[in-house]
């Protein structure tokens, strides 16, 4: 893939042990790699108290944003770290667009959801007001045609419920 950033950074998906992801952030963090940890807090409730914590958006992964040459060198590094994502033997890359998109929709705390399968192609949106104001994207005919999708490559489709009287054709 040809680089469309100068620094030749882009954002890989990182599959990682069971229960580890938030140790491997911490890791790469410490050795100066950008990496971006999707979480979003719940209120857990017991019968004597309630908790905010926070809960993984996708259990298992890490976005890693990294020039293609080091993924090796941080594979080796870390066992926690199992392998990246692929699409026919070459590495799938997240654009930087869509990572954007797609931090937005976690940092907004809207439902989120994500499916692992590539959904149909709609219209292309931009929406003009909320957490998301500016994004272009492609609406989606889901829960009544309330909800707005961003492709993330091999990881699938995320999807968010927003308003359709947010959004304008392009």
């Amino acid at each position: 893939m040809p680089s469309s950033n100068p620094d030749g950074l882009h954002w890989y998906v990182a599959c990682v042990r069971s229960c580890q992801e938030k140790n491997v952030a911490e890791a790469l963090r410490k050795n100066s790699v950008e990496c971006y940890l999707p979480l979003r807090r719940e209120v857990h409730r017991w019968s004597d108290r309630r908790k905010v914590v926070e809960c993984l958006v996708i259990p298992r992964y890490v976005f890693i944003r990294c020039k293609d040459s080091q993924r090796a060198a941080l594979l080796a590094a870390d066992s926690r770290l199992v392998r990246f994502l692929a699409s026919s033997g070459k590495a799938s890359v997240v654009r930087d667009g869509e990572m954007e998109a797609f931090r937005r929709m976690v940092d907004s705390g809207g439902r989120l959801y994500l499916t692992g399968e590539d959904l149909k192609a709609g219209d292309r949106v931009r929406v003009m007001s909320g957490p998301l104001v500016g994004t272009e994207c492609e609406l989606v005919g889901v829960a009544g045609g309330r909800c707005l999708a961003v492709r993330l490559g091999a990881l699938g489709t995320a999807i968010m419920d927003l308003d359709k009287d947010t959004v304008e054709k392009i």
